[in-house]
């Protein structure tokens, strides 16, 4: 029986975690004996831990922070663990693979890399030699998409990389969309530029806008003529509303929301913020990537769509197929034995 270890900082509630959760729960369904090992259990998705999977919780917690990385990893050279494999579920967690390496030997650590792992330009030839130490100790590189697993291998020449999709729970609400309705999901936050969707919005008056998520970026709601919704269980209601999907990401490592839409028969519209998206939006009546942030750019893609038929039932459906929760565990743990 395969033992995995999956380092979380916290139980936050971001796709990051949601996803180590889910295939938390797939791979021990599949045989696999699974624990979390977590810097404090705060967060918001504690309650989501899969019946069975154990938590190691490190005491005295390491609450996150942008230094915290670092206190956890010295933490946990003082754990009695022997894992077959280290899960780390994002680039946020690479900084624990020297530490986990050294407290684990006999472990492999295999590092889903979640984001473009660095920038481009001069940024990215001074970060490249940084981002090759701090991952010395990772054997395996789970990239979320072929782009990135491309961009890995040029990074980490001789490295083992993998294209290793994030599974995403399908749903199956009922379709009730009047033909105008435009869903924005994430968090409020920077990253994700909900301040070009109210853009967007603006070259739109005879559509409707319904957001959902939290953050930082909240003020700019106050005076906005959308409906807003903070946090849901679950967006396939939602979905089942929409007539499209914005998305206004600066980039994004694959956008589940986008896969989620998809199985639902909702079209997107996104900015050019992820590989994903070439390999997913290969269909006219899947939606458009817009190569411009221009809000008037984007806003004419989103016209475009709401004016076309809506696309026959189980169409874009089909173009998630890859991304179930038993195929994307299935395919993790395959990986896994060739580390």
């Amino acid at each position: 029986m395969t033992q995995v270890l999956i380092a979380l900082h916290n139980f936050h509630r971001g796709g990051t975690e949601r996803v180590a959760l889910m295939l938390a729960g797939e791979w021990q369904a599949q045989g696999a004996e699974v624990s979390i090992l977590c810097g404090d259990q705060g967060g918001g998705l504690r309650d989501q831990v899969p019946p069975g999977v154990k938590v190691i919780a490190l005491d005295p917690p390491v609450p996150r922070s942008a230094t915290s990385r670092i206190a956890m990893g010295q933490a946990v050279a003082s754990l009695a663990l022997t894992p077959d494999i280290v899960f780390l579920p994002g680039n946020f967690h690479f900084f624990l693979a020297p530490y986990l390496k050294k407290a684990m030997p006999r472990a492999k650590i295999a590092l889903k890399i979640s984001n473009p792992p660095i920038p481009t330009g001069l940024a990215g030839w001074i970060a490249a030699p940084i981002f090759r130490r701090a991952t010395a100790a990772v054997d395996g590189y789970a990239a979320m998409n072929a782009g990135l697993a491309r961009q890995m291998r040029k990074l980490v020449p001789g490295k083992t990389v993998g294209t290793l999709y994030d599974p995403v729970r399908m749903g199956d609400t009922p379709r009730k969309s009047s033909g105008r309705n435009v869903l924005w999901i994430g968090r409020l936050e920077p990253q994700k530029d909900f301040a070009l969707a109210l853009a967007v919005m603006r070259h739109l008056p005879n559509a409707s806008l319904t957001v959902i998520g939290d953050g930082a970026d909240r003020a700019l709601l106050v005076g906005a003529n959308v409906r807003h919704i903070s946090n849901v269980p679950d967006v396939a209601p939602y979905l089942a509303e929409a007539d499209t999907l914005l998305i206004t990401s600066r980039y994004e490592g694959g956008p589940a929301v986008a896969v989620e839409a998809l199985a639902q028969g909702v079209p997107v519209v996104s900015t050019d913020c992820s590989y994903l998206l070439h390999e997913l939006l290969t269909l006219p009546e899947a939606g458009r990537i817009v190569p411009s942030r221009d809000p008037q750019r984007l806003a004419q893609a989103l016209q475009g769509v709401l004016d076309a038929p809506a696309p026959p039932h189980g169409l874009l459906r089909d173009l998630t197929e890859r991304f179930t929760p038993q195929a994307c565990a299935r395919a993790y743990l395959d990986w896994f034995a060739t580390l």
